[in-house]
């Protein structure tokens, strides 16, 4: 009797892999909850509502996404009024100037351009967003047949807005290159996908020393490696999230 050997891993081996990778991504949100005293089912009706803004990400219509919940018309309905009222108008203030941005850093685009690629957002908006980033000075108009957008600057950072607002538009950045690492990593098997936790001790005056590391070193060779791939045809873009906090800060903060 022959044994069949294969490199991929099975249909039920990926099944339970999809569910403890997103089990084990709950739990950040599960631990703040916890720590902030968020009933549970608040936190249910969230996630509701955060599956329900994916599925507009996506560019699925109504129905479309009906199907993807297994929920009625009406509750999509439901979601889509709350999504508006409580979350979309404060991240299209911030978040959509940031995509906009990104996506002209890679190449000039002109405002058909970006509607068209930014599925699920209001033509109105895309306008303002572009409007708040001209006011800003972050583009320029580039004259021709077709007026184009594109940046000002030769590097890029995704955040220099001040406020809560930003922070929060930052976060899900943030959380959106843990998901592309994590979905890269484990089932896909991609080398451009990376992740290290490191646990080690520092001194007091170390954080001032952490950020002149960041400042002083990594940001100036990840500009130095993007000006050299610029334009250059095997290039490729890549998101680099860095962050670090106390070991067990949330527990210990709780305990005092």
């Amino acid at each position: 009797m022959s044994v069949e050997t294969s490199d991929q891993p099975s249909d039920e081996h990926r099944r339970e892999t999809s569910r403890r990778v997103v089990f084990a991504l709950l739990a950040p949100a599960v631990r703040l909850a916890f720590t902030f005293g968020i009933p549970l089912r608040e936190l249910c009706d969230w996630l509701r509502l955060a599956y329900f803004q994916e599925t507009r990400r996506r560019g699925q219509r109504m129905r479309e996404a009906a199907r993807t919940l297994d929920v009625s018309m009406r509750t999509v309905a439901m979601l889509s009024s709350e999504l508006k009222q409580n979350f979309l108008d404060a991240q299209q203030q911030v978040g959509l100037p940031r995509r906009v941005e990104f996506m002209l850093w890679a190449a000039p685009l002109s405002a058909a351009r970006l509607r068209q690629v930014l599925r699920g957002i209001e033509p109105g908006a895309v306008d303002r967003a572009l409007e708040t980033l001209l006011e800003q000075g972050r583009i320029r108009e580039v004259p021709g047949r077709t007026t184009r957008y594109e940046v000002v600057r030769s590097e890029f950072r995704l955040v220099d807005e001040k406020g809560w607002l930003a922070r929060i538009d930052g976060l899900e950045n943030f959380m959106g290159t843990v998901a592309n690492a994590v979905y890269g990593r484990f089932f896909r098997n991609e080398p451009r996908a990376f992740a290290r936790t490191l646990s080690f001790h520092v001194r007091a005056d170390s954080a001032e020393r952490m950020r002149e590391l960041y400042e002083n070193t990594i940001w100036e060779a990840l500009r130095a490696m993007d000006a050299e791939a610029k334009g250059k045809p095997d290039s490729t873009m890549l998101d680099l999230s860095i962050l670090w906090a106390p070991y067990d800060y949330l527990e210990h903060e709780e305990e005092t």
